[in-house]
């Protein structure tokens, strides 16, 4: 085969950079293998839920298939009456186009994740940073705690930005003006509450960063606080008005409250948040509050999830939460800021290598003996053994039959999103739905998000209530198992 002389250079400067960028791309390899394998074995061991990668699997396949997508919320409703991600939808829709499969997102998540070390590497790289601090920076990165509790949610709107951000950040140091605005939009369109980090971003750029930038500072805040106030004020209320007929408040509003004592308090307040601050921080060798812009940054997701959100609640606040990924990223490019500047002073030369084995082995205290990461269950034979012994799971989904009104539970709910799907919830809820299949089971000893929002005795209780109603027979009536079908 000829090659073209235009398409010589191209395929030099490719084989170059793969050539220069050898480690980045062998991590990324690595980061690939072990997402894809823990994410396969805990689908194929039923550790997925429809809540919450259930219903955004099923609106990107619905979108795919040119459909409205909706998920199963007190009824049949749009999916935008509980956040606002297109560029989710948008980017996992074509791939249905290729394999119209469960497994397709899980596939397409993995290489996502695997392009984290890549651009990480290629933001330290713009930055000058000493290379053995940059990969222990990445390694904090891909195995702080809260990073790997993240990838075990699979399909989640914050985590699925979280490449596209750190592009955003490379594109700031890359001066690349165009693509900067194409990524902020992009971002934008993954979740709604991003908008917050956007904004804290061009304050951050305006206070710190060139002054030569500081009109594209300006116009991201302008961006982001309009794009906040359509999706929050005009948007989702219309869409919450269309779905359920009346108008109620956006739950996603922040919580403003004219008293600076009352933010600084919720910040710390409870051990959860201290826990959260404290392991964030000394997981990135503190680094991040060395640079004003980084900890700017880090500030705002902290108070983004302890106060202007729900800031009492204790679903936001702890290290076990998709959320801390956009912290993970945050900490990693503050640390970045940070030791750009730290490296040029003579004292910080002398422990710049000291401080980087230490972050190292922090992050391998913290992940094999503080919290047990995920990461943990692939070198824990019993994990695998597990996935062999789950055949007789299939072999009850298998039994389910996929036509007319299906209503299951919360983890085998995965294995129908691509059908009229509904999600047990209540005997009432049975009763209005009138479903044509009913499935569950309650086998002891179960996570029990397998059930969630239904619990072992509402469900024990559903079953009694099903075999007794003249409107159903019972294709499968095991101790714990049951497949009902409506007459």
């Amino acid at each position: 085969m000829v090659v073209s002389k235009n398409k010589q250079p191209k395929i030099r400067v490719l084989f170059s950079y793969i050539s220069s960028r050898k480690l980045p791309i062998l991590i990324s390899i690595f980061y690939f293998v072990i997402v894809l394998v823990l994410l396969l074995n805990r689908f194929w061991q039923y550790e997925v839920f429809y809540y919450d990668h259930g219903y955004a699997e099923r609106a990107a396949y619905q979108v795919a298939h040119l459909q409205n997508p909706t998920w199963d919320r007190d009824g049949r409703v749009s999916i935008f009456t509980d956040h606002v991600y297109p560029s989710l939808l948008l980017l996992f829709a074509p791939f249905y186009w290729i394999w119209n499969s469960y497994l397709t997102p899980v596939v397409i998540l993995a290489v996502l994740w695997a392009a984290i070390p890549l651009i990480a590497y290629e933001i330290g790289f713009a930055l000058k940073i000493n290379k053995f601090m940059l990969y222990s920076l990445m390694f904090a990165f891909l195995f702080f705690i809260g990073t790997q509790n993240a990838i075990i949610f699979f399909l989640k709107d914050i985590s699925v930005s979280i490449p596209f951000f750190l592009l955003l950040l490379l594109a700031i140091l890359k001066r690349k003006i165009k693509l900067y605005y194409l990524l902020l939009l992009l971002n934008l369109g993954f979740k709604e509450t991003i908008t917050v980090t956007t904004i804290s971003l061009g304050i951050g750029l305006i206070l710190f960063y060139d002054r030569s930038f500081r009109k594209h500072a300006v116009a991201t805040i302008i961006i982001s606080v309009v794009y906040g106030l359509f999706i929050s004020r005009i948007f989702v209320p219309f869409v919450i008005f269309k779905s359920y007929g009346h108008l109620q408040s956006y739950g996603f509003n922040p919580d403003l409250i004219p008293n600076p004592l009352y933010y600084l308090y919720n910040l710390f307040n409870t051990p959860q948040k201290r826990e959260t601050i404290i392991t964030s921080l000394s997981t990135f060798g503190f680094l991040p509050i060395f640079t004003p812009l980084g900890f700017l940054l880090v500030l705002q997701d902290y108070a983004q999830r302890f106060v202007l959100i729900q800031a009492n609640s204790p679903l936001r606040q702890g290290l076990n939460l998709h959320y801390n990924i956009s912290l993970a990223a945050l900490c990693f490019f503050g640390s970045l800021l940070a030791v750009s500047k730290l490296q040029t002073k003579k004292y910080y030369k002398k422990l710049i290598y000291i401080h980087a084995v230490l972050i190292i082995i922090g992050v391998i205290i913290m992940h094999r003996f503080i919290y047990h990461g995920p990461f943990g269950l692939l070198y824990n034979k019993d994990f695998f053994k597990i996935t062999k012994n789950m055949k007789f799971m299939d072999d009850f989904v298998n039994k389910i039959p996929k036509n007319g009104k299906i209503m299951t539970q919360n983890n085998l709910a995965v294995r129908f999103t691509h059908n009229d799907l509904y999600i047990l919830s209540s005997k009432n809820y049975v009763e209005q739905i009138q479903p044509d299949v009913v499935a569950m089971d309650f086998r002891p000893g179960q996570n029990i998000n397998n059930y969630w929002p239904m619990t072992t005795e509402k469900m024990i209780a559903l079953a009694q209530d099903l075999k007794e109603n003249e409107n159903y027979n019972s294709l499968l009536n095991e101790e714990y198992r049951y497949i009902f079908i409506k007459k």
